[in-house]
């Protein structure tokens, strides 16, 4: 295409010399500005251009449109490697691939499923706007046997169906058909010669799509797999280097990174924070008496209690040892007391571990509770004041709740290392 025809709004005569070439070069142009003119034979042509009413024809339809649909799939591969190479975002890819492919190949519904470790689960994610709103829901998935995905997948190969109104060969076939849907194209994600997923093209349309379709999806979802591989790759280090291997918690490191930001956020808008630390009674005991993969398992144990026992919005991380760090985030002091406490109360009624120290007493939790300050003004500051609350705990037997004087309640709150 000529550089002065590019985003045109110029009239262009096509020769009609195939039905299917043809309609592919009007919705090529139109969709690049032009309007189209057909034109049955050359001599019709001919009076056509004289009289004004278009400035090009196009003799050869079907080799001017691979011609320009090599070239445009060029540039989609070009522009799509360029977003891959500079950006760690997968949404920011996914977007960007969603937008190439729709310069190319017209769909109606575009959804990708990208599997889960070697489990049947998959994520599923649409990449156009749904219409008709059908078929794979949005988030996570269980692939029954007999689907297209499926069926891809361990072929490894790419699957048409020309009209589901004709032949229905997949699970899911009849769904999609009742909701308008005509014509699909399945596609394999590989990405080092293991199938991560598949991406569905749908059309109302029936026979909308053939092999050329294919050749033209066919690079770009190659830098599509590598780039999901390459990104879920990159998520597992980042998550391998923040977290703590034996709980899965976020690690010391991390802990303080969290605590960090919250601090900032929490002096921007003046709003109240809080700091649980907690300690494991005798925990040294335990493990000196039922070995140290029993006290793993202990710790791994008060872990998931204290994710359960917390909200969404507060961040618990193991801070070294047997001792677990709560960030409290928008709350007040006497809401962290109650935290507190109540997280207390949960180890003692289920004591984590199931058997008791040399005393014969079973595992139980000490916990500091500190709010910050005015007088605060780096993240060491709520820190001490937390652990100094949980020297004080620990000092008075175990199993309590003590306040830092910086949260302002009185000391010791009622109620507090009290039976539950």
């Amino acid at each position: 295409m000529p550089e002065h025809w590019e985003g045109g709004s110029k009239m262009v005569l096509i020769i009609e010399d195939n039905a299917d070439s043809s309609r592919r070069l009007c919705e090529l142009l139109t969709h690049r500005g032009f309007s189209v003119l057909q034109a049955s034979s050359k001599e019709e042509a001919l009076d056509i251009l004289t009289i004004g009413h278009a400035e090009l024809v196009i003799l050869n339809a079907n080799s001017f449109a691979a011609l320009q649909q090599r070239d445009d799939q060029l540039a989609a591969v070009n522009r799509l490697s360029k977003v891959i190479s500079t950006s760690f975002d997968l949404n920011e890819v996914y977007q960007t691939f969603a937008a190439e492919v729709g310069r190319l190949i017209h769909y109606d519904r575009m959804v990708l499923l990208l599997q889960h470790d070697a489990s049947r689960e998959f994520g599923t994610l649409r990449l156009s706007v749904d219409q008709p709103a059908t078929g794979w829901p949005e988030g996570n998935c269980t692939l029954e046997g007999g689907t297209g995905v499926e069926w891809v997948m361990s072929q490894q190969r790419s699957h048409i169906e020309q009209d589901l109104a004709e032949s229905k060969q997949f699970s899911e076939d009849e769904t999609l058909l009742k909701a308008g849907i005509r014509s699909c194209i399945r596609l394999p994600l590989v990405a080092k010669g293991k199938a991560i997923g598949g991406l569905c093209l749908d059309s109302i349309t029936p026979h909308r799509y053939g092999e050329l379709e294919i050749d033209l999806l066919l690079p770009m979802s190659e830098q599509l797999a590598v780039a999901i591989e390459t990104g879920r790759l990159l998520q597992e280090a980042h998550w391998l280097a923040i977290t703590d291997e034996l709980t899965g918690l976020f690690n010391h490191r991390q802990f303080y990174r969290q605590l960090e930001q919250e601090l900032k956020r929490t002096q921007r808008y003046d709003r109240p924070l809080s700091l649980i630390m907690l300690d494991v009674d005798r925990f040294k005991q335990y493990n000196d008496l039922h070995g140290h993969l029993a006290g793993d398992e202990a710790l791994r144990l008060i872990a998931a209690r204290l994710k359960k026992s917390t909200r969404s919005a507060d961040i618990v991380a193991r801070y070294g040892g047997d001792e677990f760090g709560i960030i409290l985030p928008e709350t007040e002091p006497r809401q962290a007391w109650v935290q507190a406490e109540r997280i207390r109360c949960v180890m003692e009624r289920d004591p984590p571990g199931g058997q008791a120290t040399l005393d014969g007493k079973r595992l139980t939790v000490s916990l500091g509770v500190a709010c910050l300050g005015s007088d605060m003004g780096i993240v060491e500051d709520l820190v001490r004041a937390a652990d100094q609350a949980l020297y004080c705990a620990k000092a008075a037997g175990g199993n309590q709740t003590a306040v830092s004087k910086s949260c302002g309640l009185p000391s010791p709150p009622e109620g507090s290392g009290q039976g539950c």
